[in-house]
């Protein structure tokens, strides 16, 4: 995820390049120095073992490397957005059409967040299994079947819950924007409370 290809010290956080497996590096980088070795080691100078330490034992740099940044991008897209509409919302008592456009552009966002999540996660860990790093006995779980039973009943739980009162929030709202009480509407390019 780093992209750190040396052991350091003091290494520096890359929030740009473009991985070069063949040189074992990486190009065009942008990095902030030190970074990368607080937020690892809680030390400005902590030691930050590379990716070359394991030899060819390791996941493909490049597509975790950007599913990672893409996963933290969109992530921060979201809050901006998020921010900038209730900001608009509260001083300036309705959003633009430009907010609410970029609203509905944002719509598939999280989506995009969660699946470049789980490219980070998947591509990330998965090799060490498949190119024999790792048993299959090292690493399935030692947890017992009834507690792994459990932690999806209350899993499962949740999501019924979360779904539950999403499906009846669009059923209220839906039920007021026929009723015709307080629901937007669009005037001189503000979407505002009538």
């Amino acid at each position: 995820m780093e992209g750190i290809w040396e052991t350091q010290k003091g290494a520096a956080a890359v929030l740009f390049a473009v991985p070069d497996r063949a040189s074992q590096s990486n190009l065009y980088e942008v990095s902030i120095p030190r970074l990368a070795s607080f937020y690892l080691t809680h030390d400005w100078n902590g030691e930050i073992k590379g990716i070359k330490e394991f030899g060819d034992k390791h996941p493909p740099v490049g597509p975790v490397f950007w599913a990672f940044r893409t996963m933290v991008g969109v992530g921060m897209l979201m809050l901006a957005v998020s921010w900038f509409a209730s900001y608009e919302m509260k001083f300036k008592k309705g959003l633009s059409r430009t907010t609410a456009k970029i609203l509905v552009a944002m719509t598939f966002a999280g989506w995009v967040a969660l699946v470049s999540g789980w490219y980070v996660t998947e591509i990330g860990r998965q090799p060490w299994l498949v190119q024999g790093v790792l048993t299959t006995a090292q690493a399935a779980s030692k947890v017992p079947a009834g507690n792994i039973a459990l932690s999806l009943a209350m899993y499962l739980t949740l999501y019924a819950a979360l779904l539950s009162a999403y499906v009846s929030v669009v059923f209220y709202l839906a039920k007021k924007a026929v009723a015709g009480s307080d629901a937007p509407q669009l005037k001189a390019g503000v979407l505002s409370h009538a």
